[in-house]
């Protein structure tokens, strides 16, 4: 709802996209869109129905080894790759292209640019991720990491369950285990959600090997269809 900063970094075109909908997280935070009290009409803020798990908290791994749930960790979450894109802006002004780090360029099953891809699957099912084509101006190594973002998106759906084996790899072969988790939100309606289509954001982060260390990412909005309503030619066989 405020601050400079949180504004700003949602505008970076790195491929995340949270300028489309601050729902969907980003370097500026995850928010959520509703009327808090005192407020004359609905703003992008903090809070949420935690019960429907649509709130504005992520749940993020930090240094500590410990699982931190908080509206904070939407933007901590992110900081070394926005503290070393801001460094490197910074050696933009001082340097010339040759002598500078810039970030990877990103490029999912063929397709370049920095827009979000959107999918669908089959529960059960898999569907191949391949970064074939992606690559870096400065010629340096990079290094790959996929992510499920289970609280992304939840805006009038409900999260899917998926799971990414070799999730360090250049191509990886997502599966579709349930248009629903087990935990959203609880039975009886958990059970009555299993029937419509779940979304899971799934987010690719690709970084160099340049100083500063530069990160380029992409965002993949996956859309799971129930078992019992498959939908053939949308997933691998």
């Amino acid at each position: 709802m405020e601050g400079d900063t949180p504004s700003f970094l949602g505008l970076i075109n790195n491929g995340l996209s949270a300028y489309q909908r601050p729902d969907w997280g980003g370097w500026g935070g995850r928010y959520v869109f509703l009327q808090p009290y005192g407020e004359t009409h609905p703003l992008w803020s903090q809070g949420g129905n935690e019960i429907t798990r649509s709130g504005s908290r992520d749940a993020v791994t930090g240094i500590d080894g410990r699982v931190h749930v908080s509206d904070q960790a939407t933007i901590w979450r992110w900081r070394e790759a926005y503290q070393n894109d801001f460094a490197a802006r910074m050696e933009w002004t001082i340097k010339d292209y040759a002598h500078a780090n810039h970030n990877p360029v990103v490029v999912v099953n063929g397709m370049a640019g920095t827009a979000p891809l959107e999918m669908e699957v089959d529960a059960g099912r898999t569907l191949t991720l391949d970064t074939a084509g992606t690559t870096d101006p400065d010629g340096q190594a990079l290094t790959y990491k996929w992510f499920a973002y289970p609280e992304a998106g939840l805006t009038g759906t409900h999260g899917a369950e998926v799971t990414i084996p070799g999730d360090d790899r250049p191509v990886v072969r997502v599966t579709a285990k349930s248009a629903c988790r087990p935990t959203w939100p609880s039975p009886p309606r958990g059970a009555a959600a299993c029937a419509t289509v779940g979304v899971m954001h799934i987010i690719l982060a690709v970084t160099d090997n340049g100083w500063p260390r530069l990160t380029s990412y992409r965002r993949i909005i996956l859309r799971v269809n129930p078992a019992s309503e498959p939908n053939q030619g949308k997933a691998d066989r």
